[in-house]
Formats: C-alpha cells, sequence, structure tokens
C-alpha cells in the first residue's frame, strides 16, 4: 500500500478536483482531472499526468482549455486495440456562485478527444452530445457484445442515464432515465457502473437530498433500468465508484457518512455488490476526500486517485489482500 501525490497546487492551478485513472497496458498509470481557481471558474482546464511502472508522477500538462470557459469531470477510457479516449465537458454558461438552471453545470456539452499512444498526444476535441445540460463522472462499461456504455447525468433534471453505443462510438444514443421524482438538486445523479457475473449491470447514484446513495439494475445493456431504491449506505451529497475485480469481487469506493465528505472508505463485495464487507477507511482527517476513481491493473495491483481537500489529487495503489488484513 503506497500513497503519492499525482498533483500538488501550482499559482496557476491552486484547486483541482474530479480525477479519473487508467492502468495502460505497458504498467503506466495515466491520470486526469480538472484545475484553475476554483470550480467552475473561467480559467479550469483538464490536466493529465502520468506515473510509469515503477516510476514516480511526471509533470501534469493540459489537455484540454477552452478559452474563457470552465472544463470539467474528464473521464478515461481505454479501447481493447489500445486506443485511449478522454470524455470531457465544457461549461457555456456562468460559473459564479451556486449553480441554478441555466448556470453552470446544467450549461454543459460533453466532448471527446483520442489518444493512439498511451496518452502522449491527443485529438482535437469532439462534440459526443451537442444539447447542454449533460455530464460526465464515472467511466464506461464494455459489454461483452461489444456495447460502450457510458454513465452520464442531467444536470438540469437531477436524473441519471447512459449513453450507449453499438459501433465503437462512432454514434450514440441515449437510455431510459433514471429519475428518483426528487429533482434539482436533490435528485440522482453521477452514476456509475458494474457489469455483474450474470451480464447484468447495477448502477449506484449520488443522492442530493441526504436519503443515501441510490441503486437500480439493467439486464439489457443499459437500455432500460429497475425502478431506483435506496441501497442502505450512506451519501453526503458526493460521488462513489464501483469496480469490478479480476477475482470476481466488487469493490465500491464511497464517503461513507451522511454529512461532510470526510472519511473515505473502500468496501469489498463477494455478491456482485449485494452486499459489503471489509470496510477500510483511507482518510478519516477533517477536510473533503472526495470523488475517487479506481481502476485495477493487469498485474491485479488496484489504483485509486481522489481529490485531496480541492488541493492534490492524491493516489493510491494497494492489493486486495491488503484490505482483507487486519
Amino acid at each position: 500500500m503506497r500513497f503519492h501525490f499525482a498533483f500538488s497546487p501550482t499559482p496557476r492551478f491552486p484547486s483541482c478536483h474530479g480525477s479519473t485513472v487508467l492502468a495502460l497496458p505497458n504498467g503506466d498509470v495515466l491520470a486526469a482531472w480538472y484545475a484553475g481557481t476554483r470550480e467552475k471558474a473561467r480559467d479550469v482546464a483538464i490536466l493529465c499526468a502520468r506515473k510509469p511502472l515503477g516510476g514516480e508522477w511526471g509533470p501534469a500538462l493540459v489537455v484540454a482549455d477552452t478559452p474563457g470557459k470552465s472544463e470539467g469531470n474528464p473521464v478515461l477510457f481505454l479501447l481493447e486495440e489500445g486506443d485511449i479516449w478522454l470524455f470531457y465537458q465544457t461549461m457555456h454558461g456562468s460559473g459564479e456562485g451556486r449553480t441554478q438552471l441555466g448556470t453552470g453545470w446544467t450549461t454543459c456539452d460533453i466532448k471527446r478527444k483520442r489518444s493512439a499512444d498511451g496518452g502522449l498526444s491527443w485529438s482535437e476535441d469532439e462534440i459526443v452530445v451537442g444539447e447542454l445540460g449533460y455530464c460526465t463522472r464515472s467511466k464506461p462499461v464494455m459489454l461483452p457484445n461489444g456495447d460502450i456504455v457510458l454513465p452520464i447525468h442531467d444536470a438540469r433534471r437531477w436524473t441519471s442515464l447512459m449513453l450507449i453505443s453499438a459501433d465503437n462510438g462512432y454514434s450514440w444514443r441515449f437510455s431510459q432515465e433514471i429519475d428518483v421524482g426528487a429533482g434539482f438538486n436533490r435528485g440522482n445523479v453521477e452514476p456509475t457502473l458494474l457489469l455483474r457475473r450474470d451480464g447484468s449491470l447495477l448502477c449506484y447514484m449520488r443522492s442530493g437530498a441526504s436519503e443515501g446513495m441510490w441503486q437500480c439494475e439493467s439486464t439489457d445493456g443499459g437500455w432500460t433500468w429497475s425502478p431506483p431504491e435506496l441501497t442502505g449506505l450512506p451519501n453526503p451529497d458526493s460521488a462513489a465508484e464501483l469496480l469490478g475485480l479480476q477475482s470476481g469481487h466488487a469493490l465500491l469506493a464511497f464517503n461513507n457518512t451522511r454529512e461532510g465528505r470526510t472519511p473515505l472508505t473502500l468496501a469489498l463485495s463477494k455478491d456482485d455488490a449485494r452486499s459489503w464487507f471489509a470496510l477500510r477507511d483511507v482518510e478519516t482527517e477533517p477536510g473533503e476526500y472526495s470523488y475517487p476513481a479506481l481502476v485495477q491493473a493487469r498485474n491485479e495491483s488496484i489504483h485509486l486517485t481522489y481529490t485531496y481537500r480541492r488541493t492534490h489529487i492524491r493516489h493510491l495503489e494497494f492489493a486486495e489482500e491488503w484490505l482483507l488484513s487486519e
């Protein structure tokens, strides 16, 4: 178990949030996040950094920076042939103050960049969803039939849904909307997915109203979803992340509290996320430790990145056995 800082603040980028992490076939680890003077500020850009196998994190490089507009919520995805996609969003309305309808996150489009050289260089951006109001957060899932399911949410309605591509990302269609009926700022957003061993999809969602984390299931590849139910796990209006492990177990990273964004906790499941055990706190001090991202490398090591007090992106590398140890 080893902690590192993937990013530390600079005069140009004093604040950061919303990381995503990817394990590359050569053993390197790639991470991206958004950073600027504050969340939603006009100078917020998408940054990316690499940790070579056995090495330290390299310098952070700007990969997306629309002049005068805030970027947000990057998502890295590795295709089977080795290409990398970077999804993110650009905010077209005002980022001042608390987001209201017509401002902030409700004015985002969804974009994508591509890399054919392991993240060393990136293509020009392309629009995935041009309608304003949709946001990314967690990694896609590739189904056995080749469909790619990207979880997104509608920041205008605070509902969740999927973007699904059956043609390797050339075109995308919306799934059924998932709605708990609580409305703007109180509904269900920032979905994260687990592909279960029986082929079904499990979706966990952030709650804006402190009831706890929401869940629903799909048995048709993400097109339709069961009515959302509460998981019984707390959620302090913060994102969580699910990951299926090579062992067949499921891993969850979340803020195990109803208020605040500490502690940051990991939990394991042996039954496809129907129950959780081996809870281990990663951070317990006062402050914000949030928006976890998870990936497992080919050597079975697990990588977690997360927001550390809104000033750093922290990286933890560990083995599944560490979660099971006393």
